[in-house]
């Protein structure tokens, strides 16, 4: 039996925008359809006018980015809602961010402005979480991973608890479904 992935936007109204790095194209589900981001109706991409508006910073950083406001909203949408998860990127006037593998991750001017932290049930995850996650969903060791994190093992299994208590689990079943809602995996 082969089961199917309904990823938002498939069976609502909602949106889900995602970046194709390989492609170095953006598309969003809406409606049941694939779209190329260019296709999308304008009244679909109102809310990042709205966010634009409403963070100074990021406003600053996409005008010094480029000139035109079409370009400052497709570059919003590629960095803060480029990732492919199944929670809608907006729908009923809420947006919420999505995690992207972005090669400039802590290295770009835009860092946590034009990107943001994404989610889980109110929680946010740094990218430092991010990594833990996709770390501790493998089949690594403790020591193996605390290492990749570069902490200590002791510091590694407080952090550890700290993050499952925080995001009310106790597993690694768990969490391996956290990451998968995510779209971390």
């Amino acid at each position: 039996m082969t089961s199917t992935r309904l990823y938002a936007g498939m069976r609502d109204g909602s949106l889900e925008l995602f970046y194709i790095k390989e492609e170095e194209r953006l598309f969003a589900i809406i409606g049941g359809r694939v779209l190329d981001y260019k296709e999308l109706p304008s009244e679909e991409t109102r809310f990042l006018d709205h966010i634009i508006d409403s963070e100074p910073e990021t406003k600053l950083i996409l005008e010094g980015w480029f000139p035109s406001r079409k370009e400052q909203k497709r570059k919003l949408a590629e960095c803060r809602f480029g990732g492919l998860n199944f929670t809608p990127d907006y729908e009923d006037g809420v947006f919420a961010a999505d995690s992207f593998d972005c090669p400039l991750k802590n290295k770009c001017l835009g860092f946590g402005k034009v990107c943001k932290s994404i989610e889980y049930k109110g929680i946010p995850l740094d990218s430092f979480d991010e990594k833990a996650i996709s770390l501790l969903i493998s089949a690594k060791k403790n020591t193996v991973i605390a290492e990749e994190l570069e902490i200590p093992l002791g510091s590694f299994e407080v952090y550890r608890t700290k993050l499952y208590n925080s995001l009310r689990i106790s597993t690694k079943q768990e969490l391996a479904s956290v990451a998968f809602i995510l779209g971390l995996i």
